[in-house]
């Protein structure tokens, strides 16, 4: 019968085509065969297929949606979808099948399957099938199991979210840019550190803005950028580290290293902020800096004082025997005014080693109350003088200033060498030079770029400030300023500036110098206030003649210990020490010293020691000698100044202090002094 049915109607639709009964037959068979290949495809298809009548039976079911429901086919076909399914279920799916037969619209949905092994996941397409009347006879659906790719769509998302997770937590500031530019993510750390939201900065370009203002630099920063990460798509690999100088949202700028890797069509981008690191680097490297300085310095000190110490010996020998061969000449002797003219320029070889002990801090100092307006106004016409009359010179004197604990002849020369400096320094006219005073109240933020090494305590300090218009120092002339002996002058000594530094140390001061070529310079010393300084207990002789003797004073007499290490500053002293009315017990060194004075105690009125000696030196010796009688006179000598003792001599100080070279009215002064004090 079904097969009469198929031909009948098969008759009916190609009667107007076929004439035989025979061709007929041949036709039907072909299409018999045809139905029947499409129905071996359906049935043995992996992907469920399946079609409805338009009141919900099942018209059609091959094996794998049998399978995929768990019953039969011949329990499914003929049956309606809720003879199958529950109620909600079948109502939910049919929903799709009945939209395709009142539209006549093919229509594509997706369709979870719960199943007691867990839930299968398809995409069901429903494809209306037209009848003879050309309406909807039939729905047929094919169904595609994306359960493993739903599963892996699933555990990608996952992932995704994990990764954006531990992202988000992460301690290094990062962001995720896909291919085009746009900025998906930005983590906490990223936004702690630099302040923009993902609002502030959708897009690298917004980026390029916000994070590089500048014009110039973002042009820079851009092309580097580019080019680390058109290399790193051809090498297939991570985009280099590159430092760049990052412009947070509130304006500050941090050091960065910006690196990345490239994953598919996303382009992970990782900032590593360096700045505290940078600053950390750049402290330790000027901490270094600081050190080997002061190991420069230092060691240019202690060169220059055994120079100094050697020079004062020879020059206390020289000058000693000049000025007693002087006085062994008449007057009128030709001799004595050459003898003259080599004191004098002995005593400026005394000034240039008391530059070099100025440079190391231990020059001869005499500290009181100064007024350093009063100072500088006294010495006007000898400042101006110094600068020329060709240089502008002008004087800022603030009033009022506090009193200053400084030695006065070696704040006056501090004052003539930095206007000599900047006079010098002035290469061009209209050009001038500035001296001003004033009060600084100092923190430790302040004190810690003094160029001094031992930085002074915070406080009020009273500066002294010089500043020209003139060629300006260059960065390593900045670094050999305060060496002894390095001048940029074709004449000139080059110990000026080495003398300010070793005046300003030994006042606990501090020392500050701005200079740039072309533009000038500006030194500015401070100097504390004198209620944080305390005067100097010991007297000091200086070498230039003091009280001149009258002659009409009662001359001295007694027995005198004159010792020193070099044999021929100990033959000279003991002459000058004879001519001043003493006879004179010598000996090489502190042990002998003691030696001496312990044969001759009860004789000896007065000892002339020498500080620095070999096996024992003047400070133990004196010791010693007080040990045996602590009433004797004794008075040191040295090429250092008193401030060397201070630390040195925890006991009984000395009766007096004498610097070499001294000259022989100088010694006999202290002498008288110490012998008729009380």
């Amino acid at each position: 019968m079904k097969a009469i049915r198929n031909e009948a109607v098969f008759v009916n639709l190609k009667l107007s085509t076929r004439t035989t009964r025979a061709e007929l037959i041949i036709e039907l068979q072909e299409m018999q065969l045809i139905e029947k290949e499409y129905r071996m495809l359906l049935d043995e298809s992996s992907d469920p297929i399946f079609a409805f009548y338009p009141d919900g039976r099942y018209r059609y079911v091959n094996q794998a949606f049998a399978n995929g429901v768990g019953c039969e086919r011949s329990s499914i076909i003929g049956n309606k979808i809720w003879d199958i399914f529950s109620r909600d279920e079948a109502d939910k799916r049919f929903a799709l099948v009945k939209w395709v037969f009142e539209h006549g619209q093919t229509r594509i949905i997706e369709v979870r399957l719960p199943r007691p092994d867990g839930d299968r996941f398809y995409v069901t397409t429903a494809k209306p099938i037209a009848g003879i009347d050309g309406t909807v006879a039939s729905v047929i659906c094919i169904s595609k199991d994306i359960t493993d790719r739903k599963k892996g769509e699933k555990e990608l998302q996952e992932g995704k979210d994990l990764l954006a997770e531990i992202i988000e937590l992460s301690p290094i500031s990062m962001a995720i840019v896909s291919i085009d530019g746009t900025i998906e993510q930005i983590n906490r750390r990223a936004i702690e550190t630099f302040g923009y939201v993902l609002d502030d900065i959708p897009t690298m370009e917004r980026w390029w803005v916000q994070a590089y203002p500048d014009e110039s630099y973002r042009t820079e920063v851009l092309a580097r950028w580019m080019g680390l990460v058109g290399k790193a798509i051809v090498k297939k690999g991570e985009i280099e580290r590159s430092e760049y100088l990052v412009t947070c949202k509130d304006g500050s700028v941090k050091t960065t290293l910006i690196f990345g890797i490239i994953v598919s069509d996303k382009v992970f981008v990782i900032f590593d902020d360096i700045t505290e690191r940078k600053r950390a680097e750049e402290e330790r490297l000027q901490l270094e800096q600081q050190f080997l300085q002061a190991q420069k310095l230092e060691s240019l000190g202690i060169m220059a004082g055994g120079i100094a110490h050697d020079f004062n010996n020879l020059l206390q020998t020289i000058l000693g025997n000049m000025e007693l061969a002087a006085r062994a000449l008449p007057q009128d002797a030709s001799a004595h005014t050459y003898i003259t003219q080599a004191l004098n320029s002995g005593q400026a070889a005394v000034h240039l080693t008391s530059l070099m002990l100025a440079y190391v801090g231990r020059g001869a100092i005499a500290k009181k109350d100064l007024d350093l307006n009063e100072l500088v106004r006294v010495n006007a016409d000898m400042l101006k003088t110094t600068v020329g009359s060709a240089v502008l010179f002008d004087l800022s004197l603030t009033q009022d200033l506090p009193k200053i604990m400084a030695d006065e002849a070696q704040v006056q020369q501090v004052v003539m060498n930095l206007l000599t400096n900047a006079a010098e320094s002035i290469e061009k006219q209209p050009s001038f030079v500035r001296l001003t005073t004033g009060v600084q109240d100092c923190d430790q933020a302040c004190m810690s770029t003094s160029l001094l090494d031992k930085k002074p305590e915070p406080g009020r300090y009273v500066f002294l400030e010089v500043s020209d218009t003139g060629c300006g120092m260059s960065a390593d002339t900045m670094k050999r300023l305060f060496d002894p002996f390095f001048t940029t002058k074709f004449t000139g000594r080059g110990l000026g500036m080495s003398a300010v530094m070793g005046i300003m140390k030994s006042h606990n001061g501090a020392l500050f110098v701005q200079s740039e070529l072309g533009k000038g310079t500006v030194f500015r010393v401070l100097f504390p206030a004198s209620e944080v300084m305390q005067p100097e207990l010991l007297p000091d002789r200086m070498t230039t003649p003091a009280e001149n003797s009258t002659g009409t004073e009662k001359p001295l007499s007694g027995v005198a210990l004159v010792v020193d290490d070099e044999k021929n500053v100990l033959r000279t002293c003991k002459k000058m020490v004879e001519l001043c009315g003493f006879t004179v017990i010598t000996a090489r060194d502190g042990i002998e010293a003691v030696t001496r004075f312990r044969e001759h105690a009860e004789e000896i009125d007065v000892v002339l020691l020498d500080l620095t000696m070999p096996n024992m030196d003047g400070i133990s010796a004196m010791i010693e000698i007080y040990s045996i009688r602590p009433n004797v006179r004794l008075i040191l000598s040295s090429g250092f100044s008193r401030d060397e003792l201070s630390s040195r001599i925890s006991g009984k100080a000395p009766s007096g202090f004498i610097r070499k070279p001294y000259s022989l009215t100088v010694l006999e002064s202290e002498f008288r002094r110490v012998m008729l004090a009380e």
